[in-house]
């Protein structure tokens, strides 16, 4: 098999994962966050104080316990957001579906076969 061929079926691949639920199921949550201001406010705010801490750690410099305290409430308010949830959620089956891919590419590389005990990729190859 020739390198173009490989790259074809590789894009018919992810045409493939691009029409799946997991996929519909992520674009349609993001079009749905972007429209909620207190669920989008919430993830930027905590994404910008996070980055800040990690930059001050990166820097060698300690991190307040003021600091510490508004990422600790910020990660609480996140956690107990009804569409924050729903995302985690929403991009776990988006995250499983790709590790079943890349876990089902592997055994193919490698020539190995989970058909036999699924309980290594979860019964997500197809197998």
């Amino acid at each position: 098999m020739t390198t173009d061929e490989i790259i074809k079926m590789a894009f018919e691949l992810g045409n493939a994962i691009s029409q799946s639920a997991e996929v519909d199921d992520l674009k349609a949550m993001q079009i749905r966050l972007g429209e909620d201001q207190e669920a989008s406010g919430l993830i930027m705010r905590y994404q910008e104080a996070r980055v800040k801490a990690d930059n001050k750690l990166q820097d060698g410099l300690l991190i307040t316990s003021t600091e510490e305290n508004h990422l600790e409430i910020l990660q609480q308010q996140l956690n107990s957001n009804p569409m924050v949830k729903e995302l985690i959620q929403v991009q776990e089956k988006f995250n499983n579906l790709m590790q079943g891919v890349y876990f089902a590419l592997n055994q193919a590389i490698s020539g190995e076969d989970c058909s036999s005990d699924c309980s290594t990729c979860g019964g997500s190859c197809g197998m």
